[in-house]
């Protein structure tokens, strides 16, 4: 019984209301003799009931000025706190009969673990890019059920890419988490971008929306800029609350400086800072780039820009060497002399290669198709044309194997009739995989990340 407890309290923990009112709400009459005790605290400091719920009480108290700012989009324009997957992804029938997870808004994804002894569960990730709250890695699944394993202390909680999350350092009551430091959780999307809100008052009185008493943010991050736009500043809070650390997902390359742009919002000029390197740091297997002691003022208006050795990214559009400016562009690549070490003088435009049209994942692997960005001419090597259109398949072998092909499935092609060492049926159980795949869209690419090191394979 001890099961269906934990399972209850884990679920009620993301429920935007979260309280256990077993003996006050009628609702629960039935489960009352089934369930005492009903404080965590019973069961013992070092218990798996009590650290999961403090912990997820922890990332509850985190994320209360994103549940908060739910709360005034549900007064001012009616828009759902909670809603199920079909109000976001309403073009998917795979979202139409799913009744066991749940989105905060449209950014937070949750998938709690409602039945009693189990830690494998049946669960669905929508079309977009998504990223484990806990981990903050990018998962690589993407519009497919999957088996999601959730061990007794796990939920399952995901940040859709395109998201802006305004956070709170938590602590154990609102009272006080309305004290501490502000931030911001930045996910970006397939188009890295991203956008979000704020909503702040003094959490009391009454009518401050009608009256004006508050203060409103407009959050977004487009061509490498990060924008907090103050749209009402009619609020001091007493706090002196300040924004410190902003967390941004999937940046795969350290930036070589930072700087903050203040805005003030009564006029006057601009003012930038540039931050000191102890000031940000880049975790380069994650992909994540987080930005801390940042000290920006409630209530004021920022931007925040950060610089990449650009020449870094560069891809080598020759590399049989002895390459010009003329034999580069005819190629229809970019030819820019350079003096950093390593980095090639002709390379590949950005957006050069393909882009994915078309993705089926299953538990044993995916299936895609690609496109050629027609922008480019061929490569102009005419023995060996680019072809338009491929497909990719992935397959995941064994917990240590997997193989892909790409091809033209429009025309046959010789294939050296060499038998591969493979078993007969791939392996389904994702929990097993001592490697994961994240495929990138546009433009297309593969990663294999080997699971126990983070390692790019």
């Amino acid at each position: 019984m001890c099961d269906l407890y934990f399972a209850l309290i884990m679920a009620l923990i993301k429920c935007p209301c979260s309280q256990d009112q077993a003996d006050t709400d009628t609702s629960y009459k039935l489960l009352i003799s089934l369930l005492e005790p009903q404080d965590p605290a019973f069961y013992g400091a070092d218990s798996v009931l009590l650290r999961s719920s403090k912990h997820y009480l922890m990332i509850r108290y985190t994320l209360l000025p994103y549940l908060y700012t739910l709360f005034y989009k549900a007064h001012t324009t009616g828009e759902t706190v909670v809603r199920p997957l079909v109000h976001e992804f309403y073009s998917d029938s795979n979202t139409w009969e799913v009744d066991r997870q749940f989105l905060w808004g449209k950014h937070l994804l949750i998938t709690p673990v409602l039945d009693p002894g189990t830690d494998i569960i049946k669960a669905y990730i929508p079309d977009a890019v998504w990223y484990d709250y806990e981990t903050m890695e990018r998962i690589s699944n993407r519009k497919n059920h999957v088996d999601m394993h959730l061990p007794a202390d796990k939920l399952g909680l995901h940040i859709r890419g395109g998201a802006i999350l305004p956070t709170q350092k938590p602590e154990v009551t609102t009272t006080y988490s309305r004290r501490n430091p502000m931030g911001l959780i930045v996910a970006l999307d397939d188009n890295n971008q991203a956008a979000g809100e704020l909503f702040w008052d003094d959490g009391d009185s009454r009518d401050t929306v009608e009256n004006g008493n508050y203060v409103h943010y407009q959050f977004s991050f487009v061509n490498g800029n990060l924008t907090l736009q103050v749209t009402t500043a009619n609020y001091k809070d007493p706090n002196n609350l300040k924004f410190e650390n902003i967390t941004f997902l999937r940046v795969p390359l350290p930036p070589t400086s930072v700087s903050v742009t203040h805005i003030p919002t009564e006029g006057g000029p601009a003012k930038t800072t540039v931050l000191p390197n102890s000031s940000f740091d880049h975790d380069a297997a994650k992909q994540v780039l987080f930005l801390y002691s940042l000290s920006l003022t409630l209530g004021e208006s920022y931007t925040i820009h950060w610089e990449i050795n650009e020449e870094l990214e560069r891809f080598d559009c020759y590399p049989e060497g002895n390459a010009d400016e003329t034999k580069c562009k005819e190629r229809g690549c970019l030819w820019k002399q350079s003096t950093t070490e390593r980095a090639p003088w002709c390379y590949y435009p950005s957006d050069y290669g393909y882009a994915v049209t078309n993705r089926e994942e299953t538990s044993s692997g995916i299936t895609l198709d690609i496109t050629r960005n027609m922008k480019y001419r061929s490569s102009g090597r005419p023995d060996s044309p680019d072809v338009d259109n491929l497909r990719v398949q992935i397959w995941y072998h064994t917990s240590n194997m997997l193989q892909f092909k790409i091809w033209d499935p429009t025309n046959e092609r010789f294939e050296v009739p060499v038998p591969l060492s493979v078993p007969s049926t791939p392996d389904t159980d994702e929990s097993k995989r001592l490697y994961r795949v994240l495929v990138s869209e546009k433009p297309f690419g593969i990663q294999v990340i080997r699971d126990s090191t983070g390692t790019k394979m």
